[in-house]
């Protein structure tokens, strides 16, 4: 294949398959390699849907079947309505729930929830009372390294002048 691809199937059972073109995506659809209900990418519309709800899929799916006789065997498969198929694909009735709820919290101005916060912190007295604590016995070491220093400061400044205390 040279050129750029269009399309890509994404199958949980098989990864990504790429397609240049309509006609390759019919070819993967005889070779039952994809099923109508595969998930398919256009980069030409640049968006996700059902294999068989892809407009130019199924025009050429019914143009190739008009041709082709009806074997047994491998072939392309009958062309499914798209009600049919809509009603095939798994439903998502969690996501309209969540869509209709988060409408309505925009509508009413309402935060989103955030994530979930730490739990709340003991601020209970008894903290503050040994913090109260711990800081009047630094203050006294403190208080203490100081006088201790000038009172040696002293001693030794008297020294020094010749003044001392006997």
């Amino acid at each position: 294949m040279t050129g750029t691809l269009r399309f890509v199937c994404t199958d949980p059972d098989v990864g990504d398959l790429e397609f240049a073109d309509v006609e390759a995506v019919l070819d993967a659809l005889e070779a039952a390699l994809v099923q109508p209900g595969t998930s398919l990418f256009d980069s030409a519309r640049q968006s996700w849907q059902p294999l068989g709800l892809h407009p130019e899929i199924r025009a050429a799916w019914e143009a190739r079947l008009r041709y082709r006789p009806a074997t047994p065997g491998l072939g392309l498969p009958p062309l499914p309505t798209v009600t049919a198929l809509v009603r095939s694909l798994p439903g998502d009735s969690d996501g309209l729930a969540h869509r209709r709820e988060a409408f309505a919290r925009v509508r009413a101005h309402q935060l989103p929830p955030g994530p979930p916060s730490a739990p709340p912190r003991d601020r209970s007295p008894r903290y503050a009372a040994i913090g109260v604590a711990w800081a009047l016995v630094l203050l006294a070491i403190v208080g203490w390294a100081i006088v201790t220093f000038a009172a040696r400061l002293s001693d030794f400044a008297a020294g020094v002048v010749g003044f001392r205390a006997r």
